[in-house]
């Protein structure tokens, strides 16, 4: 698993090896930053669903100003903090526990890029991520939301623009935005 773009291109991020986290192949993250945009002007992104921190971690390198990571497994938390370490990132905050702890936490950012890849076993609990998200208003106008999910799976939530979605050979990408209220 490497970056594909950017600052940190060509750089290899430490992978997991457990059944837990399920990383996003090199292939399928070129398809999310293609139809997201190759590079951003500035921003802050929201890895939630971190894992080894491959996607918050593109999104730095390519021009994200700061990034949110957040980890409940314990060893897959480690290779995050070593992936966001090796690469000298300085502007990551990482945080080590549930994701509504996090969510609670740090409800008073307002993100221009959210990845939400979550463990397919708990997918269900994305409408009441989203929700309350909304309902602490962390998106800022025309935030960008990529949704990870079983390939067999179809959800588009209210309240989020339709942009696009493409299928790979186990998951559907969700491309969504957020207007406003």
């Amino acid at each position: 698993m490497r970056v594909i773009a950017g600052k940190y291109r060509h750089r290899v991020l430490k992978e997991v090896s457990n059944d837990y986290t399920r990383p996003t192949t090199d292939m399928n993250k070129e398809m999310i930053f293609n139809t997201l945009g190759q590079f951003f002007d500035g921003g802050i992104v929201l890895d939630l669903f971190s894992g080894t921190g491959s996607l918050g971690i593109e999104a730095l390198s390519r021009g994200m100003d700061s990034g949110y990571f957040s980890e409940i497994n314990d060893d897959t938390f480690e290779i995050l903090k070593h992936n966001i370490k090796s690469l000298n990132i300085e502007n990551a905050t990482i945080y080590h526990g549930d994701y509504r702890q996090f969510l609670v936490k740090y409800s008073n950012i307002k993100f221009d890029l959210v990845m939400l890849d979550p463990p397919y076993r708990i997918f269900n609990e994305v409408k009441d991520i989203l929700k309350f998200m909304l309902k602490k208003h962390m998106f800022k106008e025309g935030c960008k939301i990529l949704l990870e999910m079983p390939k067999e799976l179809k959800y588009i939530p209210e309240g989020f623009e339709y942009i696009k979605e493409k299928i790979g050979a186990a998951s559907r990408f969700v491309f969504l935005e957020y207007r406003g209220e």
